[in-house]
């Protein structure tokens, strides 16, 4: 329809008659009769190749013409010539219309022929024939032609390129589908990671308190085990020296013993060792205050001598021992 209505307007642009009178009086807008040219054109376009939409589309401005030439000749008629404005088609409807075209190309199988006999036998077909053959022999010219399989060429290439960009799409819209899925499913393994490496850490400082802890306990225990062995150890000493202390004062008594067989005599002078039983002591409550007194530093004598025969463990240090155990006997058992 827009490549009808295009053509329209040249043929305005064009005719002669429609304008200021110059042009062939015998133009089809002159009112003169026709008929003749109009047959022997339309016999030259059913032998042609010619569009049968176009066709069709032409056939529909018929009326529209026929009105122009009816108002011709009235004389209010002021042969003004109006530009029609059709808005420039979209993709879509280019791409549309082409797909229409190409629908009734294969919808309409009657030859040229067939229409032009069908034409012959119905009167206003056969003004559409007329009317059509006016607009092949002077309107669509081969250069439109050639225009037109450009344009068609241009429309097939646009929509194969927006069949192409469809697909692309539909692929970007795919990969975009699959790129956020494998975000969601990076973010799901960022967070179990995230998860690991927390209980990783957990894991990692209770290890080191419980490690921690060992060390120290292993500290305690080796302190112990320490302590015990010093303990053993002085335990071995201070038994060593019971054992020696032992041995010295068995060697003391021994010596003790000697001596007292040998010196009974000399000291019998001085104090009476006579054996006495316990009747014949004297009663403690009998004891004044000075003679508790010398009882206790003949004692504290005594305990002297043997401190120092331990340490000298010379004759002279055991006689002297020996002679304050004498006295401190000798004082304890001495008669009333």
């Amino acid at each position: 329809m827009y490549e009808a209505q295009q053509h329209f307007v040249d043929l305005q642009d064009n005719a002669t008659g429609f304008g200021d009178g110059d042009g062939d009086p015998n133009s089809w807008l002159s009112g003169d009769p026709i008929h003749p040219s109009l047959s022997g054109a339309a016999g030259g376009a059913a032998a042609g190749n010619v569009d049968r939409v176009l066709f069709k589309d032409l056939v529909e401005i018929v009326p529209l013409v026929q009105s122009l030439i009816d108002r011709k000749g009235s004389s209010s008629f002021t042969r003004r010539g109006s530009m029609i404005y059709t808005k420039t088609p979209s993709r879509e409807s280019l791409s549309r219309k082409v797909s229409e075209i190409k629908g009734r190309n294969a919808a309409q199988s009657i030859p040229t022929r067939k229409k032009r006999e069908h034409g012959d036998k119905n009167g206003s077909n056969n003004t559409d024939a007329e009317s059509f053959s006016i607009f092949s022999s002077k309107g669509f010219t081969a250069d439109d032609r050639e225009e037109l399989d450009l344009l068609r060429g241009q429309v097939e290439d646009l929509q194969r390129k927006l069949l192409e960009k469809d697909e692309s799409l539909r692929s970007a819209d795919v990969l975009k589908n699959q790129m956020s899925a494998i975000h969601a499913e990076l973010d799901n393994l960022k967070l179990q990671t995230s998860e690991k490496d927390s209980l990783v850490k957990s894991t990692q400082r209770q290890l080191s308190d419980a490690k921690i802890k060992l060390a120290d306990k292993q500290a305690a225990l080796e302190k112990i085990q320490w302590e015990a062995m010093t303990s053993n150890k002085k335990v071995e000493k201070l038994q060593e020296e019971l054992n020696s202390v032992q041995g010295e004062i068995s060697s003391l008594m021994l010596l003790f013993d000697g001596l007292l067989k040998n010196d009974s005599g000399h000291y019998a002078e001085d104090y009476d060792i006579s054996p006495c039983t316990l009747d014949s002591l004297p009663c403690i409550d009998d004891l004044d205050e000075m003679e508790m007194h010398k009882m206790d530093e003949a004692r504290k004598a005594y305990i002297a001598a043997v401190a120092v025969a331990k340490e000298k463990k010379d004759e002279e240090s055991i006689a002297a021992a020996a002679r304050a155990r004498l006295h401190l006997q000798g004082f304890v058992f001495r008669k009333s």
